[in-house]
């Protein structure tokens, strides 16, 4: 893996190379944007640049050495990644039903960035979803990147920067991460072997995220006519997290197609309201909503439009 593979996001690798190539890298890096723009790509490939055995590197990792292969495989012992598998093996649970960082993984990944480095050269923390941080968990995260210990290396990851509190943010450099562009998003589809047509679909619905236009990829066609509402209720997974993942899938689908619909100047009456409604039922899967309902209902207002 290099840089290059964090394709449509040259001013946010610009900066960090900066750092690299300097030697002045901040202690905590806040990598924020949208999902699916590379922020995950970008945050290993600054833990490979540090943790890199060539010591000559510096603004790219050699990709070959066993230290850069292994942070490839997320198996390096000085990298460690807060993500929902982490937490689910502290806490002996499900990976899907982690849906907050609590106080006890970061009081855990503390204990783990005190040790001494295994390469002797850094410990790399990649916090993913960091705006997910429960209160306590975010005061003592705090204490740490007050004093963080000596060659250690901090990157928070969040799509919502304005969910995390003011004292973090404050320890904090932000390199911000764009949405891409709709021809890149067409380009990475048909590099998975899409067609085209179905790549160009959910490019224009994805609002400029790879991940998402991927899963809009390939969700499988949408349930149509009178029954459509319960039927895209009824295959819904049993697992409630499950279930949950698919619903906001769906009802950010409908949603897309209205607004593409009021863009276009199509001239449907009434769009405002079923949109209003959908986002409002979004809102409302993230505050633990019944997703069979609430998708139900999402249907319901898509159809009012038609």
């Amino acid at each position: 893996m290099s840089w290059s593979r964090v394709l449509g996001q040259e001013r946010a690798i610009r900066t960090l190379r900066g750092f690299l190539t300097t030697r002045r890298r901040p202690p905590t890096l806040l990598m924020a944007g949208p999902d699916g723009v590379g922020k995950k790509l970008a945050a290993l490939e600054w833990a490979r640049a540090l943790l890199c055995g060539r010591q000559d590197a510096e603004e790219e990792s050699c990709g070959s050495c066993p230290d850069c292969q292994a942070v490839e495989q997320s198996t390096h012992p000085d990298l460690k990644r807060v993500d929902a598998a982490y937490q689910a093996s502290l806490r002996e649970d499900d990976p899907g039903k982690q849906r907050t960082i609590r106080v006890e993984t970061i009081r855990q990944l503390r204990k783990d960035m005190s040790l001494e480095s295994w390469s002797g050269r850094w410990k790399v923390a990649i916090l993913e979803d960091a705006h997910t941080l429960e209160i306590e968990a975010a005061n003592a995260l705090l204490k740490i990147l007050e004093e963080p210990p000596q060659r250690t290396a901090w990157v928070l990851l969040s799509s919502r920067r304005q969910a995390l509190p003011q004292t973090v943010l404050s320890r904090c450099f932000t390199v911000r991460f764009s949405p891409l562009s709709e021809e890149l998003v067409r380009t990475m589809l048909g590099s998975h072997g899409l067609e085209p047509e179905a790549a160009r679909q959910a490019a224009a619905l994805c609002d400029g995220s790879a991940s998402r236009a991927l899963a809009l990829a390939q969700r499988g066609s949408l349930p149509s006519g009178p029954m459509a509402p319960f039927l895209a209720a009824d295959a819904l997974p049993k697992e409630l997290h499950l279930a949950r993942g698919r619903a906001e899938l769906e009802i950010y689908a409908l949603t897309q197609s209205l607004r593409l619909k009021l863009l276009s100047g199509d001239r449907v009456p009434g769009l405002e309201g079923p949109l209003s409604d959908l986002l409002a039922l979004s809102r409302a899967l993230r505050t633990n909503a019944d997703p069979r309902l609430a998708l139900t209902l999402a249907y319901f207002a898509a159809e009012a439009t038609r």
